[in-house]
């Protein structure tokens, strides 16, 4: 059994709640523009997948917070540049980190970097030139490879 009406134009005012029950697929098809407008709160939801594509820009507003949850894993695709910008700060947490291109981790560069200064200073600590003897300042270079130590130690714990 098939119901076809055509329109127009049409207005339909409901002034208390509307509910409708679809047994199987529900299409609306608008050639111009589609609406949906709530003066309160308004909710998508599917059991299944949910699905959103645009032949052009997807914009997307919010007045106050924007929350996302995601159960499982995450994967984002940018084919050109991908720009973020915050007006306050910007915090990325995780246990390990990989921060660079697809062979190049900065983060692992910048611990071996500190394993570099620890050495520097390391050496620094105990040169002497032909027959003087060790600086008198090894004291300070002692301490600081172990201040980098401990830093790549820090930055090696959090980086992929």
């Amino acid at each position: 059994m098939g119901n076809t009406e055509t329109f127009q134009n049409h207005t339909r005012t409901v002034d208390d709640h509307s509910t409708e029950s679809v047994g199987g697929i529900k299409t609306i098809e608008a050639l111009g523009a589609l609406k949906l407008l709530s003066g309160g709160s308004a909710s998508l939801a599917a059991v299944d997948d949910l699905h959103q594509a645009t032949g052009r820009d997807l914009n997307l507003v919010v007045g106050q917070k924007h929350n996302a949850t995601v159960g499982g894993n995450m994967n984002e695709k940018v084919e050109g540049i991908r720009q973020s910008i915050a007006a306050i700060n910007q915090q990325l947490i995780a246990p390990k980190t990989w921060l660079g291109s697809e062979k190049i981790n900065i983060c692992r560069m910048f611990c071996e970097l500190l394993d570099v200064v620890e050495e520097m200073n390391k050496q620094m600590a105990v040169h002497v030139h032909a027959n003087s003897p060790p600086p008198n300042n090894s004291g300070y270079f002692t301490a600081s490879g172990i201040a980098v130590k401990k830093m790549g130690m820090l930055a090696t714990d959090v980086t992929l």
